[in-house]
């Protein structure tokens, strides 16, 4: 069984796991991961047919979100990840949203 959950915070795979780091995933930055340490939508033969779609689809509806609003958390270091069949967050996340459109109040 792959686990990629456990494959996405192995400390030999990546510097500081546990960290949030998006930008690790930049393309100046690709070359430095190890190859098969990253796999959002399984890997071989039973890979997620909708993988290609998925990802482009979460692009646009981040890109559309984050042009419009403001997110913000205010404890971000309460929010942790429990894993089942997919990572999600143990809790519900609360945050602050602001129209970043609408101006400051």
């Amino acid at each position: 069984m792959i686990a990629p959950w456990s494959i996405h915070r192995h400390e030999r795979l990546w510097p500081h796991p546990d960290r949030f780091d998006p930008d690790r995933f930049l393309p100046e930055r690709e070359a430095q991961q190890v190859p098969g340490s990253y796999l959002p939508f399984g890997a071989g033969p039973r890979v997620c047919v909708g993988a290609a779609f998925a990802t482009i689809e979460t692009a646009l509806i981040l890109a559309r979100l984050v042009r419009r609003f403001d997110f913000a958390v205010p404890a971000p270091d309460t929010v942790r990840p429990y894993a089942r069949l997919t990572t999600r967050p143990a809790t519900e996340i609360r945050m602050h949203v602001r129209n970043a459109t609408a101006g400051p109040r």
